[in-house]
């Protein structure tokens, strides 16, 4: 696990807030992707035209979910774990097509602007917005997050303009040709989990509120309620054994399914999943099971299928179950899950998956 670097967050700002570019990477490992981005309200047509140049021409526009709402933006994706791309937009007033840089730096300014409302922009255009999670990278580890953070931590607007990071022949940058493109152009380079790694400095999402014995048909476990401090929605963490400061730590990161966690409906695999992570913490005489309630932020879950499988895409909300993770002391994980894959960020938590463990059938 890479330390995350709270320096390279605060270099990264400081170029913000001076008007410059930055290299954000989803991490530091060698498939990791990245962005060029810069505080939207620098964002000239100089500007516009280094980011699109970077791009094969698209430039997105990171902006809160606040903004969003205002402006009238609905994000297409349905799951509010993934990235929330909107429709692309552009200034009615405009007197071009949109596309030219001059075009896009004005759209850009105007989305911006507190005094424009949804009414002065069209739902086509060249601008492509993103929707940012209200708590940043603390409930999310996106790219996205990250840089709505920065432009806030650099004392800017909370907005970034930015550009995906490709190679001359037309491929998309990673890794080491990243740290390459941002050292030729002397851009600082910094990673989401430096980011999340400056803003737990100071702030954190999660409180222990409380904590009980709870004997279940799985064995002996301790209930551990944890409070988020700006929502107030309550989530649950199932203690089995010692397991602060303790190697490769038998997880499960379970999404609230009343369907199946309740009802045990055979729409979805929650409950079989939730019932053999149980056993599998239990057998192993140390993990922890976190269940994350969903609360008032969405529908009542009724199923959850399979290909959603929250024990790796529910860390990709992280925030809020890495954070949970960090208060209990953990910092090197075994993830139990069917859908094992790359998660960003966890670093920023000083968390380390060591490993994924199928979930038994």
């Amino acid at each position: 696990m890479s330390t995350p670097d709270v320096a390279s967050a605060r270099a990264a700002a400081e170029a913000l807030q001076n008007g410059g570019f930055v290299v954000l990477a989803e991490s530091n490992d060698d498939g990791a992707e990245g962005n060029l981005m810069l505080a939207a309200q620098f964002a000239t047509p100089a500007a516009v035209n280094v980011l699109a140049a970077n791009a094969n021409g698209l430039v997105r526009l990171c902006l809160t979910d606040e903004r969003c709402q205002t402006l009238g933006l609905s994000a297409h994706a349905v799951d509010e774990r993934e990235w929330q791309p909107t429709a692309p937009i552009s200034l009615r007033e405009v007197a071009g097509t949109g596309a030219s840089a001059e075009d896009r730096a004005r759209t850009i300014q105007g989305a911006i602007d507190p005094s424009r409302q949804r009414d002065d922009f069209a739902q086509s255009g060249y601008v492509f917005p993103l929707r940012a999670r209200p708590e940043g990278v603390l409930r999310r580890a996106g790219r996205t997050e990250a840089a709505v953070d920065l432009a806030r931590l650099a004392g800017c607007l909370p907005a970034a303009a930015m550009s995906l990071v490709m190679n001359e022949d037309g491929s998309v940058a990673h890794g080491q040709e990243l740290a390459a493109f941002a050292s030729t152009h002397g851009y600082p380079l910094v990673t989401v989990a430096d980011v999340i790694a400056l803003r737990r400095l100071s702030e954190k999402l999660v409180e222990r509120v409380t904590s009980a014995r709870l004997p279940t048909d799985h064995g002996e476990f301790v209930a551990v309620g944890f409070r988020e401090t700006l929502t107030g929605a309550h989530h649950i963490a199932l203690v089995c054994g010692e397991v602060e400061g303790g190697d490769d730590v038998l997880v499960r990161v379970h999404a609230e399914c009343m369907g199946g966690d309740v009802f045990h409906s055979v729409a979805c695999t929650c409950a079989r999943d939730l019932q053999h992570s149980l056993d599998a913490i239990a057998a192993e005489g140390r993990g922890v099971v976190v269940y994350l309630v969903a609360g008032d932020r969405g529908p009542v879950r009724l199923t959850r299928h399979e290909e959603a499988d929250a024990g790796a895409a529910q860390m990709a909300e992280y925030g809020i179950g890495a954070q949970i993770l960090a208060e209990l002391g953990l910092t090197s994980i075994r993830l139990l899950s069917n859908h094992p894959r790359t998660l960003t960020g966890l670093d920023g938590f000083g968390l380390r998956v060591t490993g994924f463990v199928p979930i038994g059938d």
